[in-house]
């Protein structure tokens, strides 16, 4: 066995199918998956007993223990030298393990990061249309085929790979976080000089159907991770690309007008602003989402409705 693909789930029952049937439909064919049910109360495991795929499955069950705990979990239980992580709200374009393959071929002891953006064909609403050009310029703003910078580089676990050797003398996933375990990961290469690349052209598609509320809430959750990452090292990161910048004068009276659940609801549920052009209506989208998620977090809880 060349590759282990490594799945954490929790209560994935109804998208980690979508996911394992892309793998079926990989050009390369010798790899295993691993799916770390991670505390699931939902009928994942007794779906995946029942289905039949064309690749060797394993199926892990064990007590919640947070994605880092899953994705351990599954490193452990791995055949292959190889490991690629995916994310259970992910499907693989069939040349995606191939070229996460041939990319450590030539590329020894690095971490290859691959793209993670929305499919515009499963796409339900403004909202997500606008997060799917997000991480398309966001994508876009990386240089491929180079190793990333230390001071701007990014590590998705929901499309990755690395060698096993490598990821156990970087210690695996940080248990103790629950959330930003893969940047924390990339932190720690970066530390010891291994290089992280990005190949925008091993595509992921990230069915994760969000609304406002929704990604405030992954947003806040994000905001509070790093946070957490500083009080746990602080000498790690005392510098943070992610770490909070206070909005002074105008710009922190813009957003504390938008902050709070009326502009939430307005995108969720009336949203009005699809009378605005494009280009100022996902700017407004930027400022409630980042009025709400990042300067008046405490505001959008206390007004939640």
């Amino acid at each position: 066995m060349q590759v282990s693909v490594i799945i954490p789930t929790y209560n994935g029952a109804k998208k980690i199918l979508n996911l394992l049937h892309s793998l079926e439909k990989q050009t390369f064919r010798d790899f295993e998956v691993i799916v770390v049910i991670d505390g699931s109360t939902d009928e994942t495991q007794k779906i995946l007993a029942e289905t039949p795929f064309n690749f060797p499955l394993k199926t892990i069950y064990q007590a919640n223990k947070g994605r880092a705990g899953a994705r351990n979990a599954g490193v452990k239980n791995a055949s292959a030298d190889l490991l690629v992580f995916v994310d259970d709200d992910m499907r693989l374009e069939p040349e995606a393990i191939q070229k996460h393959w041939d990319f450590h071929q030539i590329t020894k002891n690095a971490i290859l990061v691959g793209n993670q953006i929305e499919d515009w064909n499963a796409l339900q609403n403004d909202l997500q249309k606008y997060k799917a050009i997000l991480s398309r310029i966001w994508g876009n703003s990386v240089i491929s085929k180079q190793p990333m910078p230390a001071d701007k580089f990014f590590l998705t676990s929901a499309n990755c790979s690395l060698n096993k050797q490598l990821f156990e003398q970087l210690g695996g996933f940080d248990e103790k976080l629950t959330d930003a375990e893969d940047y924390d990961l990339g932190k720690r290469a970066i530390e010891q000089g291994i290089a992280i690349y990005f190949n925008p052209e091993i595509i992921g598609w990230h069915d994760d159907f969000i609304t406002c509320r929704s990604y405030i809430k992954r947003q806040q959750q994000y905001q509070q991770a790093h946070q957490r990452l500083k009080e746990l090292y602080p000498e790690r990161y005392a510098y943070n690309q992610y770490a909070y910048k206070p909005a002074k004068g105008i710009k922190k009276l813009i957003y504390k007008f938008f902050a709070g659940w009326f502009w939430v609801n307005v995108v969720d549920k009336f949203n009005f602003l699809k009378i605005l052009p494009q280009s100022l209506r996902y700017k407004i989208y930027d400022i409630i989402i980042t009025a709400n998620a990042v300067h008046f977090p405490l505001k959008f809880q206390e007004n939640k409705r």
